[in-house]
């Protein structure tokens, strides 16, 4: 389905969950590239040193202690890869969102993947997920861990109004639903509680799957990815439209 995915890891659960669906949702013969952001800003937050020499040290200390816990991250997100044979391990300086949308920039990445949560101290679902649906020019996965057993969507919600960005998300639904054997449900919203709505259809579903871009209400689901990347209890797959 997608050629090249773009997928974050930080040893958390949550990303090592969004490494598996990314393996799952990656066309054959297709391209997963993990990337562990090592955000050096984390390092300056030191405790008060005697002096500037032992401040630094500190820093110095930390600095490298994230290092090694970004290639650990890396080592282990990479044993969770079973179909993909192209995958390649990235780390990167700077806050994870930047990161990652850079990353898909170069790579030229269809999906850039995440866990619901983790990804930095600083940053969690409400910043990092958030953070690229504004920055990313490409589609993106926030991966929630299923009740139980391995992510295999079995029925897919997906949900439309009408415009190109809810097109291509119908469009992108029932190929996935078609190539992993599951049920597609297609909702049709409207203005009010769109949000809501769909978070209440895909209880129980295994992913919901949205469009973006846009704010008018020809593109509603624009302005409501949001809130279904925040609330859905499931997986969120928000389709950005390349028109």
């Amino acid at each position: 389905m997608f050629e090249r995915i773009v997928c974050g890891v930080d040893g958390s659960a949550a990303s090592l969950e969004a490494v598996r669906q990314a393996d799952v949702l990656a066309a054959d013969g297709g391209r997963l590239v993990l990337v562990a952001a090592v955000d050096l800003t984390d390092a300056l937050h030191f405790q008060i040193a005697p002096t500037a020499v032992h401040a630094a040290r500190h820093a110095l200390a930390q600095a490298e202690e994230l290092d090694r816990h970004a290639l650990t991250a890396l080592d282990r997100a990479r044993s969770e890869v079973v179909r993909a044979t192209d995958v390649a391990t990235l780390e990167a300086s700077g806050a994870p969102a930047r990161c990652l949308a850079e990353t898909a920039v170069a790579e030229g990445a269809a999906l850039v993947a995440v866990g619901s949560h983790g990804l930095g101290r600083a940053e969690d679902l409400g910043g990092v997920a958030v953070r690229l649906l504004h920055r990313a020019g490409c589609s993106l996965h926030v991966a929630r861990a299923p009740a139980e057993g391995g992510w295999s969507p079995r029925r897919v919600v997906v949900g439309t109004d009408g415009s190109p960005p809810s097109e291509a998300a119908v469009a992108t639904g029932r190929e996935l639903a078609a190539r992993l054997g599951a049920a597609v449900e297609e909702l049709t919203v409207e203005q009010h509680r769109a949000g809501h709505a769909l978070v209440e259809a895909a209880d129980g579903a295994d992913l919901l799957v949205v469009g973006r871009r846009g704010s008018h209400r020809a593109h509603l689901l624009g302005s409501v990815s949001h809130h279904v990347a925040r609330a859905a209890r499931c997986s969120v797959l928000v389709v950005r439209d390349e028109a």
